[in-house]
C-alpha cells in the first residue's frame, strides 16, 4: 500500500481489494450501499485505478441487493392479439428494411406480411 494525495493506494492484490470492498458493504450498519454510495465511501479512503468497475462487479454479485434491486423500468402493458382475419389480403403488413450494404445497386428489403 502506499499514500498519496491523503488516499490509500491499493496495488493489484485481488483478496486485499475483495476485503475492502466487503467491509463498506456487507456491515448490517452500512447497510448494502448502491454503486454511487459505496464509491462515494470508498474513495474518501482508497484509490485504484479499476475501483469503480470493481465495486460494480462485486454489487452485481451480490444476492440481496440483486433481490431487493428498485426497478426504474415503467411496467409493461399486456399484449392484446389481433383479431384472425377470415381470409387472405384481409390484413397485411409492410415494412422497408434498409439502408443496407449495396448489391446489384439494391440497398433495401421490402417486406409483406398477409
Amino acid at each position: 500500500m502506499a499514500y498519496m494525495e491523503g488516499k490509500i493506494y491499493m496495488p493489484n492484490n485481488k483478496k486485499l481489494r475483495e476485503e475492502i470492498l466487503k467491509e463498506h458493504h456487507d456491515p448490517v450498519d452500512i447497510g448494502h450501499p448502491g454503486q454511487h454510495r459505496m464509491l462515494e465511501l470508498l474513495k474518501r479512503t482508497y484509490w485504484w485505478p479499476e475501483l469503480k468497475e470493481d465495486i460494480k462487479k462485486y454489487i452485481q454479485g451480490c444476492l440481496k441487493c440483486q433481490q431487493n434491486k428498485v426497478q426504474h423500468q415503467r411496467k409493461v402493458d399486456e399484449l392484446h392479439p389481433l383479431e384472425i382475419p377470415k381470409g387472405p389480403w384481409q390484413e397485411i403488413s409492410i415494412d422497408i428494411i434498409g439502408p443496407l450494404p449495396s448489391s446489384n445497386r439494391i440497398d433495401a428489403i421490402l417486406v409483406i406480411v398477409d
